[in-house]
C-alpha cells in the first residue's frame, strides 16, 4: 500500500500540473476553440485539489492510521463533484472526475478492509 500511495500521489502531482496548465492556456486564454472562463477556473481549483491529495498520500504513506485517507477522500469527493459539474461545459472534466472519486474512495476502501498490512 505504501509504495501505491507515493506512486499515485506522484502522479496526482503530475496530473496536476497538467490540469492547471490546461486551465490556464485552453479555457482561459482560449488556446483551442471552446473557450470557457467557468471551465479554466473549475480546472485550476481541481488542479489544487489533485495537488493537495497527492501531498497527503505522499507524506503520510507510512501512516497507519485513516486520516490521511480519510483527508485525501474529502478532497477527491469535492474535486469529484466540481468535475461532473463542469462536465458539462468541457467534456474531459468527466474523466478527471471519475479519476478523482475512483483514487479517493479506493484507498479509504482498500485502507479499511486491509489496514496496515502490506
Amino acid at each position: 500500500m505504501r509504495v501505491t500511495k507515493l506512486v499515485i500521489g506522484i502522479l496526482m502531482i503530475v496530473l496536476s500540473i497538467w490540469l492547471f496548465l490546461d486551465g490556464l492556456l485552453s479555457q482561459l486564454l482560449g488556446i483551442y476553440a471552446t473557450k470557457s472562463i467557468f471551465g479554466g477556473i473549475l480546472e485550476i481549483v481541481i488542479a489544487s485539489l489533485f495537488i493537495g491529495a497527492g501531498i497527503v498520500y505522499i507524506c503520510l504513506e507510512k501512516s497507519p492510521y485513516l486520516g490521511g485517507d480519510i483527508t485525501g477522500l474529502i478532497l477527491m469527493i469535492i474535486a469529484g463533484i466540481l468535475g461532473i459539474f463542469g462536465g458539462f461545459i468541457y467534456a474531459w472534466m468527466f474523466l478527471y472526475a471519475a479519476i478523482a472519486l475512483i483514487i479517493g474512495f479506493g484507498f479509504y476502501i482498500w485502507h479499511r478492509i486491509i489496514g496496515t498490512d502490506d
